[in-house]
């Protein structure tokens, strides 16, 4: 599958110029938006229909998540966000357990964990 580069709760300034750094790297951009936030992330990268009756999520925090990326993609991406000046604090990378996991489940677990590296 191509790379999938997930952008959840962005304005969209930064959308742009986080879209601008991935699209060069060949890598395809979803913008995901408030009324797609009671979806699961396996969902928004299309491995499984999406619920159209999911509950409406909460997102307190820009995150992205990268899908279908190998090392080396995830590295040179991260690299050309920091080179950009473009600094997301929520980042995660697709997993056979946060595939499952809604926007609003994902941006608490990051921030967990985010709050654990910061102390």
């Amino acid at each position: 599958m191509q790379p999938l580069l997930l952008c959840i709760g962005m304005e969209q300034n930064q959308l742009m110029r986080i879209s601008f750094a991935a699209m060069a790297l060949g890598i395809r951009i979803k913008a995901v938006g408030e009324s797609e936030w009671g979806q699961t992330v396996g969902a928004l990268c299309g491995l499984e229909p999406e619920n159209t009756r999911a509950p409406k999520g909460r997102v307190s925090s820009p995150m992205i998540v990268m899908a279908f990326f190998d090392d080396g993609l995830v590295d040179k991406l991260l690299k050309s966000l920091r080179s950009g000046g473009q600094s997301v604090r929520l980042k995660a990378v697709l997993t056979p357990s946060n595939r499952f996991w809604t926007c609003e489940q994902l941006c608490w677990h990051l921030s967990q964990e985010a709050a654990q590296l910061e102390r």
